[in-house]
């Protein structure tokens, strides 16, 4: 079939969940598979300001078209996002909530509106931003929705209120994103898959000198991600704090862009972004993964984590992982009251805990399972 992704930001070096995972569905439709992927010429998600050239390129075997961006975020975006989603305001408001967002991209919604009919099936990412909640209505029937949907203010906006509505199929990343978009919308007539995710076994890596430097200290604990309020990273280190100040021990070692100010502490180290075989190492060398956020549509780092072993403290807010967690038997969630009685019971059961996650990851994210889940939805939407 010929197949086209639709996502906002596209490439190797975007880092980005939502991003990654349609990278990825790219990579292994084209298997089978004529693909191509449309997207921005921008690499920041906060500016959308221009990276990559516009025109066509290769990825692999993906034929990539990149359109323009003619406006990136508002500069008084944070303003009108505070006043929709926590004030009085019009519906005219809202419907200017895509323009202030970013990315505007007119000449790729005309692309869709000229050329979508070619496509035997076009699979949509991300539910809040423009190219898929202007794009998809454009060919509403050739469209799937990845929707990668959170419990937030945004899904209760206007652009998003028929857009649910209108795929033929979903493709969810697990059940709790799906049971989310069904008691929201009321959609449960439109076929859906959940996807998950395939993974590939970790790269070589030497836990080592991680454990040899930080080890030693007690117990060393590892966020991986983006390190920013937006990911409640400042909870944890709070969290860790108060922990620290109640007599516990160890390190926390925190991996990923830093986009907040850190306390100038001993016990709290901040390595900035890692390779896949440091990452892998620092994960193995981890007593335990903590993934504070309370907004996730798929935990990737706990099957990481979980693929060497290592089990995982989740918020309880959030239900994904929380949910992740459960399913695995490889880790549990926190309460913000109780991040220190839970890493000592995940302490407690290091082992077991880490080897039931290792499990469920060898059951659950093997490239055949993610393919043939894949092409099921793939079959819904060009049904």
């Amino acid at each position: 079939m010929k197949i086209l992704v639709v996502v906002q930001r596209f490439g190797a070096e975007v880092v980005g969940g939502s991003e990654s995972h349609a990278r990825v569905v790219a990579q292994r439709l084209a298997k089978l598979n004529d693909v191509e992927v449309a997207t921005t010429t921008a690499l920041d998600y906060w500016t959308w300001a221009p990276h990559f050239a516009a025109g066509d390129s290769l990825d692999g075997p993906v034929r990539v078209r990149r359109f323009p961006v003619a406006a990136g975020r508002s500069a008084t975006f944070k303003d009108v996002e505070r006043h929709l989603l926590f004030e009085p305001h019009t519906l005219d408001e809202e419907r200017a909530w895509l323009a202030a967002q970013g990315p505007h991209a007119p000449a790729l919604l005309e692309f869709l509106h000229r050329e979508g009919r070619a496509y035997d099936a076009i699979l949509f990412y991300t539910y809040i931003y423009e190219p898929t909640a202007a794009g998809l209505p454009l060919v509403a029937e050739r469209a799937g929705l990845v929707s990668t949907a959170h419990d937030e203010e945004p899904l209760k906006l206007l652009p998003y209120r028929s857009l649910f509505q209108l795929p033929r199929a979903f493709g969810f990343l697990t059940i709790e994103e799906q049971a989310l978009v069904r008691s929201r919308f009321h959609n449960e007539h439109i076929p859906g898959e959940v996807l998950g995710i395939g993974l590939d076994p970790p790269p070589w890596h030497d836990p080592s000198p991680f454990r040899e430097r930080y080890a030693p200290r007690g117990p060393l604990v590892v966020y991986l991600g983006q390190v920013s309020e937006g990911k409640a990273v400042d909870e944890l280190i709070a969290d860790w704090i108060a922990y620290r100040e109640a007599g516990g021990g160890g390190t926390l070692a925190l991996a990923g862009t830093q986009r907040m100010t850190l306390p100038e502490r001993e016990d709290v180290v901040s390595l900035g972004r890692v390779s896949e075989e440091d990452k892998y190492a620092l994960l193995a060398a981890a007593d335990a993964l903590v993934l504070p956020s309370h907004l996730e549509s798929l935990g990737i780092v706990l099957l990481e984590a979980w693929q060497v072993g290592t089990p995982c403290l989740v918020s309880a807010k959030n239900a994904v992982t929380s949910g992740q967690a459960a399913r695995a038997k490889g880790g549990l969630a926190y309460a913000r009251d109780e991040f220190a009685d839970a890493l000592a019971r995940l302490l407690a059961r290091r082992d077991e805990l880490g080897t039931a996650g290792k499990a469920y990851v060898a059951a659950e994210c093997t490239w055949p399972a993610f393919d043939a889940r894949l092409e099921q939805l793939v079959d819904l939407v060009a049904a």
